[in-house]
């Protein structure tokens, strides 16, 4: 039997392309060429590509490290120029060297947004090592905000996080308080994915979607989805960590209509790449 969800239009709305190979992490190597071959392969019509939110995301030279955030937003640029109309890239962020200076992060934001294209922020607080309400990163929230882009937060555990203090979707709703919806709490909460029951911004399926099958079942995590809504919840993979097929087998199992399986396949990631709030709740 054919799979409804393979042959359904998708936008993947968490994807990585690795460059390199990646010692003692989950990450593989995915390069651009690899990406699009996939995207054929499983019906991904678009992918949102995420930075790591760290300076060795990419190969850099002795003088991008000096500046790795903006040498990064530029790799991004270039990829999503080279990506064939299909690929999304988000902008990065940092913490440290320049971006130490109050307001250098929502400058280097405008610049990559305004000039380079890009059409996103990723937040990673356990990269970051900060929690995702720390004062320092609002400078990046406000300019999100004005220059109208969505924010994705990774939320879940790290090895710079075990506990999963600074990046649960708690955190990351207080980050955004006063703040439009236009944000992604992003592999389904993590370990803390009851706390999406409050209602606000969207949830992609990430990682958690199929943790939360493993351990609850099937029945349970649709029960989920629909109790978070469905008008909320975004198809992601975080490929190449996780294989399409994985999510293929669970969500063909839930009991989705044919509208329910567009929405979150694709119809609700159109909305937020358009700036559609009614997609994602009321404003708060």
């Amino acid at each position: 039997m054919k799979s409804r969800w393979k042959e359904v239009p998708k936008i993947d709305f968490h994807v990585h392309i690795v460059l390199h190979e990646r010692e003692d992490t989950d990450l593989q190597l995915n390069t651009l060429e690899m990406m699009l071959e996939a995207m054929e392969e499983n019906n991904v019509e678009r992918a949102v590509v995420l930075p790591i939110n760290y300076p060795d995301y990419f190969p850099l030279t002795d003088d991008e490290r000096k500046d790795w955030l903006r040498a990064n937003n530029e790799r991004q640029a270039e990829l999503m120029e080279q990506g064939q109309g299909r690929l999304i890239a988000f902008a990065d962020c940092a913490l440290d060297g320049p971006y130490l200076q109050e307001n250098a992060g929502a400058v280097e934001l405008s610049r990559a947004i305004g000039e380079l294209g890009l059409r996103g922020l990723k937040v990673h607080p356990s990269n970051l090592k900060v929690p995702a309400d720390d004062p320092r990163l609002r400078p990046y929230l406000l300019a999100a905000e004005r220059l109208g882009v969505p924010i994705v937060f990774h939320a879940n555990p790290s090895a710079y996080d075990p506990d999963f203090y600074g990046a649960t979707p708690g955190r990351i709703y207080r980050a955004m308080y006063g703040l439009s919806d236009r944000f992604v709490v992003a592999h389904l909460g993590g370990t803390a994915f009851l706390e999406l029951l409050s209602g606000r911004g969207y949830v992609d399926l990430s990682g958690g979607l199929l943790q939360i099958c493993e351990l609850f079942g099937v029945e349970f995590a649709e029960r989920l989805l629909r109790r978070i809504g469905l008008e909320r919840v975004l198809f992601a993979t975080d490929y190449p960590i996780f294989p399409y097929e994985r999510y293929f087998q669970v969500l063909d199992q839930m009991n989705f209509s044919d509208e329910e399986i567009e929405r979150i396949a694709y119809r609700n990631a159109e909305s937020l790449l358009k700036g559609d709030e009614q997609g994602g709740g009321s404003k708060r």
